[in-house]
């Protein structure tokens, strides 16, 4: 398997899965379980992630081992403020 195929691949099931979530908005917003804002935000969110997951890949295939690293100290340490954050400071 190329990566041109592979490629292929991911956007094909990036494209279904997200035909696949709007459809089912579009199903809550027909059946009124959904508000029409809530619908149009969460539209806008799938196209968003749609956007992100085409885009990725490919920016991410060809980076050298150096920036690779560096993106994960960048991953780790946010997870880990966020992780510092949650937690409810203890009163002495």
């Amino acid at each position: 398997m190329n990566a041109a195929s592979l490629m292929q691949d991911w956007t094909q099931l990036v494209k279904s899965l997200a035909a696949i979530a709007i459809i089912v908005t579009a199903f809550g917003l027909m059946l009124g379980f959904t508000q029409p804002a809530v619908a149009l935000k969460r539209i806008a969110a799938i196209l968003g992630i749609v956007a992100m997951l085409l885009l990725i890949p490919g920016t991410l295939a060809d980076i050298p081992l150096w920036q690779w690293i560096g993106l994960a100290a960048i991953g780790i340490s946010i997870w880990r403020w966020r992780r510092a954050r949650r937690r409810p400071r203890q009163r002495e």
